[in-house]
């Protein structure tokens, strides 16, 4: 058993920053379950802890590792601290070809000639393979990994975020067919019948589906290549199509299909619509991942509940060693006040839904009016949501981020002076409102997943746990958007009422940080005066 800083010698900062004490500590646990044969290593550690230091050290004790993040941003945090520790590999589309395009596009390779010899993805690829410590994404050691047979296990796999981990795996191993590209590339409609009078419920079967995908791979096979690329191309389409033929003879998995409406409505096959397919559980999937390295450690910061964490995703509990580390950030610079409106799920007589509610949007305007120098960020659980609030209220100041441009707003949100308010879905992960960017957040509703999903639908009829779970996580992840070091303060809003309720009934799946916070109705806030500008927001 290793000694109290004895294993500082791989500290990840060495040379530039000290380790805090409960970072040695950590560390040394770590340490310890390994040498115990902990094959699963769970760490949940709050914001502030510094659970990418701690990562990066871990991995300087291994013989090798591969590091996984859920973006390549992700990746490129972790290389600007430890650049001269981790080797980055990315998938092809990543690197610009010294020719023309990006390595996924070779026009050399299209041309039939050779591949370049100075093909920027190679280079990097072989760097990568030769290197002790891998920084990569979940989809590309996924894929180049298990599919593409690239790389090998290795003593350890650090796997980052994984309160996303079922969510990234289920993405993964799933499948779709998109209705205009089948149009396009192989001339037929998967929706034909539909759009002839057939029920939905006579194309929602796996017989019908088997016969649409043996139809595709006879296409493909009559049809002679272009070139290499095209032929390459080509080989893999069959792969993927023969592979989910055999997965839809599973009764585990389930079709996901758009409304017998969509489909008629779409004349001119611009809706993006597509039949989706998907297992119901992925504990099943995950060894692909897995599989890729001796021993596990998976980094989070809300994780909820070990047992059922290990359960849904296929590892032994009693081989899961768990750490857990609260955030050190006071209480009192984090409240979570209680400013209920209605509960805002289900649908109202007209139905129409109950958030659509003119007192909701009083609340709103009544709480941005608290914070009249300071800006806000409002969590919704819909696009159609966020574009309400927008247009009721009628702001300018008012932003919604999704799509291709989310990260554009949230970058001006970030840079903006003015007391601006950022509302949208997609803004509970991955994002980091430190300081002046954020003082308060407002959680317009309980993101519960929908239940129009086929899968999601099954898997709740199953296992209630495992969806309330789903909606206590991002909900988690949303709380700790504002406040990101020990001096900062950031007041998060409830006003949906549907809370009472899950932390009723799940009290187990929260973590002590969250729970503490847990205040009543909001007292009444001294409006803070502007700051000059010599430095103010």
């Amino acid at each position: 058993m290793a000694t109290e800083w004895e294993n500082m010698r791989y500290w990840s900062f060495k040379g530039r920053y000290s380790p805090r004490p409960e970072q040695v500590h950590i560390i040394d646990e770590i340490v310890d379950a390994m040498d115990m044969g902990f094959k699963n290593i769970i760490l949940e550690a709050g914001t502030g802890i510094g659970k990418s230091a701690i990562a990066v050290t871990i991995a300087n004790m291994a013989l090798d590792s591969y590091i996984c993040t859920m973006t390549n941003q992700l990746q490129s945090q972790y290389l600007d601290d430890f650049a001269n520790k981790l080797t980055e590999i990315k998938g092809r589309s990543n690197y610009a070809c010294n020719y023309k395009g990006y390595c996924d596009d070779c026009q050399m390779e299209e041309d039939n000639e050779y591949k370049c010899e100075d093909c920027p993805y190679t280079w990097a690829l072989r760097r990568a393979l030769n290197s002790k410590n891998i920084i990569t994404n979940y989809d590309y050691l996924f894929y180049a990994g298990a599919y593409a047979g690239l790389f090998k296990p290795r003593q350890l796999l650090i796997l980052d975020e994984t309160h996303n981990f079922e969510k990234k795996i289920m993405n993964l191993v799933s499948s779709e067919l998109n209705r205009k590209t089948i149009i396009r590339k192989y001339g037929f409609d998967i929706f034909e019948s539909v759009k002839k009078g057939a029920t939905l419920k006579s194309i929602n079967n796996y017989s019908y589906w088997v016969n649409i995908l043996e139809k595709l791979i006879t296409s493909i096979k009559s049809k002679f290549p272009r070139n290499q690329k095209e032929s390459k191309r080509n080989a893999r389409a069959i792969i993927r199509y023969e592979l989910l033929i055999n997965q839809l003879t599973n009764d585990k998995w389930v079709i996901d299909l758009p409304t017998k409406k969509e489909i008629i409505a779409d004349k001119d096959y611009t809706a993006g619509l597509k039949v989706e397919f998907k297992p119901i559980m992925i504990k099943e999937y995950t060894d692909t991942l897995l599989n890729f390295g001796e021993t596990r450690l998976f980094l989070t910061g809300t994780l909820g509940n070990k047992e059922k964490f290990c359960n849904w995703i296929g590892i032994d509990p009693k081989e899961t060693y768990y750490i857990y580390q609260k955030s050190p950030f006071p209480v009192e610079h984090r409240p979570i006040l209680k400013e209920y409106v209605k509960s805002m799920s289900g649908f109202n007589p007209n139905r129409s839904p109950k958030w659509k509610d003119n007192r909701v949007l009083d609340k709103i305007s009544e709480i941005i009016r608290k914070h009249p120098y300071e800006k806000g960020v409002i969590h919704t659980s819909s696009t159609q949501q966020a574009w309400w609030i927008k247009k009721a209220l009628n702001s300018k100041n008012i932003w919604v981020a999704q799509g291709a441009s989310r990260e554009e707003t949230i970058n001006r949100f970030e840079k903006s002076r003015k007391p601006v308010v950022l509302v949208g879905a997609g803004i509970k992960d991955g994002v980091d409102f430190k300081g002046d960017k954020c003082r308060y957040q407002i959680l317009f509703k309980m993101p519960f997943p929908s239940l129009a999903s086929a899968q999601i639908n099954i898997r709740k009829h199953y296992d209630k746990v495992w969806y309330a779970y789903q909606t206590i996580m991002p909900l988690m992840q949303a709380y700790g958007r504002g406040i990101r070091d020990m001096d900062d303060h950031c007041i998060m809003y409830v006003l949906d009422s549907d809370f009472d309720r899950l932390v009723r009934d799940y009290r187990y799946l929260f973590n002590e940080y969250f729970l503490e916070a847990i205040k009543g109705a909001a007292k009444p806030r001294p409006v803070p005066r502007p700051v000059k500008a010599n430095g103010g927001k």
